[in-house]
């Protein structure tokens, strides 16, 4: 048989009601509103000290001191001679100006379901346009459409024009 301790049983007692007491005590100040003293808020982060800023710069550069490599001779300031030309009677030929193919960029394609057709991404002069090929915008034709590159005629020229990422 066991003998029950009277004394430890309702020193149990009281402990269990003081638990339950502090708890129903807080549960009840939290919905009232009010203030509970014993709570102490953690204290504010200290702000941190920008130590990155960039003082402003105040020396001054002497550049009168010689190239420690000789590589740059000296430069003489002074007119230079008027040059003597040879050929100056002689009229140049009339050559028509290369051609700037950097105004045309080939950014992509995308393939028709229906007619199984590749459709490029073109930006001729700014302007963007969807060619398929023997298609012509402006001065341009599309010979070819090979996915990574379009062959392109222009003034009976014809260039591969790579792709590029759009930007």
């Amino acid at each position: 048989m066991v003998k029950k301790n009277k004394a430890l049983t309702y020193v149990l007692i009281v402990v269990v009601l003081l638990v339950w007491g502090v708890i129903i005590y807080r549960i009840v100040i939290a919905y009232s509103g009010g203030r509970d003293e014993s709570y102490v808020p953690p204290p504010a982060p200290k702000e941190i000290f920008n130590d990155y800023a960039v003082p402003k710069d105040t020396a001054r550069l002497l550049l009168n001191y010689r190239d420690p490599f000789g590589i740059v001779a000296k430069k003489d300031t002074a007119k230079p001679p008027a040059r003597n030309r040879p050929n100056a009677g002689i009229a140049r030929l009339n050559m028509a100006p290369s051609f700037n193919w950097d105004i045309i960029r080939y950014s992509g394609y995308i393939k028709n379901p229906g007619s199984k057709k590749l459709i490029a991404f073109m930006k001729v002069n700014g302007k963007e346009a969807m060619m398929s090929e023997g298609e012509t915008v402006g001065q341009f034709k599309l010979i070819r459409n090979m996915k990574d590159s379009v062959l392109v005629k222009s003034g009976g020229k014809t260039k591969y024009i790579h792709i590029q990422p759009a930007i």
